[in-house]
């Protein structure tokens, strides 16, 4: 099961933390909030983290909740992509790092997502194989820490649990869908440029 605080503990938080929260006032204002929340006790075998998508716009504010995993799976975290090690994304908040374009991974299976192009994010490089997530050695730059779909059926396949080097990815294409429907609405009425929050369960 995954993590669904309410709209009002979660603006809460970002408010703590001096995050922005973009509020949809005028015409041709952002207003779309992505926010993931990882699970205080992260598993990289499992889809038990989630991202909540809302607006703040007055008297219409809603949200919607989707399952993801936050960390990179088990195959990567043993045969990392990078010299480095396997990237996984540091908390924190990451404005205008994101936009609607071409996810291609390795597998070849592309994709519109919501792609790293704009700016840098902060991961940190788990190199030492064990399989388990390991929160060291930070390095901020370019990699590609896309928002993208996972599986057709929502399960986590245990024989090839590949779905993520780093990415944040969703447990569920149809709610992929979902999710890339309101972003692709936000980057034709507003701006191709999205804000990522990644937030964790203990701040709450």
């Amino acid at each position: 099961m995954f993590f669904t605080p309410n709209l009002d503990q979660i603006t809460g938080v970002m408010k703590a933390k001096s995050y922005k929260l973009y509020q949809g006032k005028k015409k041709g204002e952002r207003g779309l909030n992505l926010v993931g929340i990882r699970r205080k006790t992260s598993s990289p075998d499992k889809f038990d983290d989630t991202i909540a998508i809302f607006f703040l716009i007055p008297g219409a504010a809603d949200i919607m909740y989707f399952s993801i995993t936050t960390d990179p799976s088990p195959h990567y975290l043993r045969h990392p992509v990078n010299a480095s090690g396997t990237a996984i994304l540091q908390e924190g908040q990451y404005v205008d790092t994101h936009q609607v374009a071409m996810h291609s991974p390795p597998s070849g299976n592309k994709h519109l997502a919501v792609c790293q192009r704009l700016g840098k994010v902060t991961v940190f490089r788990d190199n030492n194989k064990d399989g388990k997530l390991n929160f060291v050695n930070p390095q901020s730059g370019m990699f590609g820490i896309n928002i993208h779909k996972g599986p057709l059926n929502g399960d986590w396949d245990t024989k090839n649990p590949n779905y993520s080097a780093g990415c944040q990815v969703f447990a569920d294409a149809d709610d992929f869908k979902l999710f890339l429907d309101r972003c692709k609405k936000e980057a034709d009425d507003v701006k191709n440029a999205f804000t990522y929050t990644l937030l964790n369960e203990n701040d709450f």
